[in-house]
């Protein structure tokens, strides 16, 4: 394989060499982010679940009912935004699998939908989509677990790295109980590309620049941003359009002006 497709991956160089051909096709990720993406489809209805006891937490600013002297329901929306999300991305790449492999999911609730795709994980991550849905996968789960455990330390990838040349990736560490800037943002290819603190809104505005370049061809994820939909429905409008492609080493890329035509 020519790199790992996922947009979560923390570093895929050490897992290159390890990654190797299985029966159903060459996957597109790396063996790190394959065995990742099982893993969080195999955590996230327990995560789900979970997500239940977060529900009824009282937020320190509930507002009184008018004339009672009572609260109204004290709702944790992030709880209830936490379960649509896992909900709408599992039903959202069944449907996708449905669709192009020609196999349903027994069950639509959410332990059917995450073991029908832990069924399917190496199809998926053959699948030109494999990277977006391992991406989307890792984010839906981070997303809970800062739900069900608040003082967990949450990587994200901030971006490509904006130091010349380099192919890396910018990954940034966050303590959910701490100050919202990361400590520190690194280069998950080269040691010596380091932000601290105070140079983080410099590089915010440095990888803003590099994603709003203008460039004429757009990744998946871009596509999603632009058009507010989900992944999988993208690669579905990419095909019914069809719009113009090429490929950037095994990423797929479409062409801007096809994807602008669609939604104008």
């Amino acid at each position: 394989m020519d790199g790992c497709q996922s947009e979560a991956c923390p570093s895929c160089q050490a897992e290159l060499s390890r990654a190797t051909q299985r029966p159903t096709g060459q996957l597109i990720v790396c063996v790190s982010c394959f065995e990742k993406f099982r893993a969080d489809l195999l955590a996230v209805p327990d995560l789900y679940r979970r997500c239940e006891a977060a529900l009824a937490t009282a937020p320190p600013d509930a507002e009184r009912v008018s004339g009672t002297r009572s609260f109204g329901i004290k709702l944790n929306t992030a709880a209830v935004e936490a379960r649509d999300l896992v909900r709408a991305r599992l039903r959202s790449w069944s449907e996708f699998v449905k669709a192009e492999h020609g196999c349903a999911p027994s069950s639509p609730s959410v332990t059917g939908l995450a073991s029908f795709l832990r069924g399917h994980a190496d199809w998926l991550c053959s699948h030109e989509a494999g990277g977006d849905a391992v991406a989307e996968m890792a984010e839906t789960t981070a997303a809970v677990r800062r739900i069900v455990d608040p003082n967990r330390v949450r990587r994200f990838r901030v971006g490509r790295c904006v130091t010349g040349d380099c192919e890396g990736s910018l990954v940034a560490a966050v303590q959910a109980s701490a100050d919202l800037l990361p400590g520190e943002v690194r280069c998950d290819v080269d040691p010596e590309h380091v932000w601290t603190s105070y140079q983080w809104r410099e590089l915010d505005r440095q990888v803003s620049q590099r994603h709003q370049s203008g460039l004429p061809w757009l990744t998946p994820r871009q596509v999603a941003d632009l058009c507010q939909t989900s992944m999988s429905n993208v690669y579905r409008l990419a095909s019914e359009k069809s719009w113009r492609r090429r490929t950037d080493g095994r990423r797929v890329l479409y062409a801007k002006a096809d994807v602008l035509a669609s939604v104008s």
